[in-house]
């Protein structure tokens, strides 16, 4: 298994879930891009999905932060960061984004505004693993 000095375990998590919601955000941007006319009420979904993510991925921030802080091995794997339940969600959230691109009828508008407030949610959540391994190793 992949092992890494356990401090860096933050960031690795934080430069994932920034990847991931930079590239999410960027679907949504292009789907955006394939409309012909975007209401503006469109924006208004996507900031209200980026408050809801916002708030959840806070906890999940702050649970798993606490939890890879927690490890006092010089060593760990990548995958001992999540719990099973952790990656039970991430697999649903997973597969339910590839069904929702793969279904025809999920239109282009709904993945644009769902995705341009999810994309933005996961990269702060990425920000703020990355800034608490910066606190961490700063300490």
């Amino acid at each position: 298994m992949l092992k890494i000095p356990t401090k860096y375990l933050l960031l690795v998590n934080g430069l994932l879930w920034t990847a991931i919601g930079t590239r999410i955000g960027l679907i949504g941007v292009d789907c955006y891009g394939r409309l012909e006319s975007v209401p503006w009420w469109y924006f208004l979904l996507s900031a209200l999905v980026f408050v809801g993510f916002w708030f959840m991925f806070t906890g999940v921030v702050r649970k798993y932060a606490e939890r890879i802080m927690a490890m006092t091995e010089p060593k760990m794997s990548v995958f001992k960061t999540f719990s099973v339940k952790g990656y039970i969600i991430i697999a649903f959230m997973i597969t339910l984004g590839i069904t929702l691109k793969r279904i025809p009828q999920v239109p282009d508008s709904f993945i644009a505004w769902f995705y341009c407030g999810l994309g933005p949610g996961l990269l702060s959540a990425g920000i703020r693993f990355i800034i608490r391994w910066w606190v961490a190793i700063k300490n």
